[in-house]
């Protein structure tokens, strides 16, 4: 927790909002979790944070990793989704190559000492606009102690259903793979909200056909430019 509070997050906050402003003008294709890794990335490194980003590795969840005094911050970073009842749908690991819940469930345990903070882009439709919402929650908060009892699970055709009162749901999918899924309220207390972030549907890839346009001009000047002069 110490290392998570040295990065300065009312700036990410700030920087964040605005690069995400300017991709949705860039793309018509929704911030999901590779892209949302990239603006993290971006951000991190523009704060002048020494990042460390594969965008095809993903060990052991840790998407980017920050050095901070002698320590390592390592981040997962995840894209979900906000339904109409306002709650943050939420996909994470699949868990097939485990054989028995128990063993599931031992892998979150220790999968959750082993990063220090998700940080989670969630977008929601609306009919005009588009929202994400930028949260920020510590892995252990997903995984309590009494999600972590393979009592408190109950089994039927479709995977396993956490029965237990966490404050939020969990079920394991197994026609997915096994893959594990949340639903968590937004105002559940332990998900903290970094930002809001409203893109107006008009504006979403609209800068596309300008840049397009600006390079192709700028293309046909050189051309022009190097054209033999004629009476």
């Amino acid at each position: 927790m110490s290392r998570l509070n040295k990065v300065n997050w009312n700036r990410f906050k700030e920087l964040t909002t605005k690069l995400i402003e300017f991709r949705a003008k860039l793309s018509r294709v929704p911030i999901r979790a590779e892209s949302w890794e990239e603006v993290i990335y971006a951000v991190l490194l523009y704060m002048e944070y020494e990042v460390s980003w594969e965008p095809t590795s993903h060990a052991k969840g840790v998407d980017l990793e920050i050095k901070i005094n002698d320590g390592i911050l390592k981040i997962s970073a995840k894209g979900g989704k906000v339904t109409t009842n306002q709650r943050l749908s939420l996909s994470s690991y699949r868990l097939t190559r485990f054989r028995t819940l128990p063993e599931m469930l031992e892998f979150l345990n220790k999968n959750a000492t082993e990063l220090d903070v998700y940080l989670i882009c969630a977008r929601e439709e609306k009919p005009d606009i588009v929202r994400y919402h930028i949260f920020r929650i510590l892995p252990n908060e997903l995984v309590p102690e009494a999600a972590l009892n393979p009592n408190n699970w109950e089994e039927n055709e479709q995977g396993w259903r956490l029965r237990a009162d966490v404050g939020f749901e969990a079920n394991i999918i197994k026609k997915m793979s096994n893959q594990l899924w949340y639903s968590i309220p937004l105002n559940f207390s332990q998900l903290e909200q970094l930002a809001i972030v409203n893109i107006s549907k008009r504006d979403i890839g609209s800068a596309l056909l300008e840049i397009l346009e600006a390079l192709d001009k700028k293309k046909w000047q050189i051309r022009e430019s190097l054209e033999p002069y004629s009476d």
